[in-house]
């Protein structure tokens, strides 16, 4: 149970909450928990959901590096809340079960899974979550090779959102919703 009751749906609301939530059911079919944690301050939900959607939908990375900066950014906090929703946005733009399971496994080598681009947006969602100065001065080089400063820039902005919005959830407490069933890969 989440260490805050979340906001139900009969619970009275503010119009402007009602309408995240509205928009939550029309693009996902229910309204994810962190939405409901986030609804006792309206003014937070409303700034936080447009910005997580812009993160979210930006083209400048693309659908597959997005669910891999946040997948490894969920696995690196062995968040299961957003290692279900990650691992389900992963499957949406056309990842295998194999290339979700790999992520964040210690086991596995990436590249078997992911190309040199995914493999460096994975390594960077690892250091970036685990010491805001992980981001090494190599790091750094090798993502000046490889990614564009608009990727950069949306790599890191998504790698950043998915650790607050991790920590924000764990915190809480915030429990993964019904529909999801996933574990983090690892015990860390």
């Amino acid at each position: 149970m989440a260490f805050i009751d979340l906001v139900s749906d009969d619970a009275d609301k503010p119009a402007e909450v009602e309408a995240v939530f509205a928009a939550a059911r029309e693009g996902y079919g229910f309204v994810p928990n962190v939405l409901r944690a986030l609804a006792h301050c309206p003014d937070l939900l409303t700034t936080f959901a447009p910005f997580w959607a812009q993160v979210y939908r930006s083209p400048t990375i693309g659908g597959r590096l997005r669910a891999l900066s946040a997948l490894g950014t969920a696995q690196a906090q062995s968040c299961t809340y957003c290692v279900a929703h990650m691992s389900a946005s992963a499957r949406r733009v056309g990842m295998s079960e194999q290339e979700v399971s790999a992520v964040g496994d210690p086991h596995v080598e990436q590249r078997v899974f992911h190309d040199e681009r995914e493999t460096l947006v994975l390594e960077v969602a690892a250091a970036l979550t685990r010491d805001p100065d992980g981001v090494t001065d190599d790091l750094r080089a090798r993502l000046r090779r490889h990614l564009t400063d608009a990727e950069i820039v949306n790599v890191v902005v998504a790698i950043g959102l998915y650790n607050l919005t991790s920590r924000f959830l764990k915190a809480l407490d915030v429990e993964v919703e019904d529909v999801f069933t996933a574990t983090p890969t690892t015990g860390r």
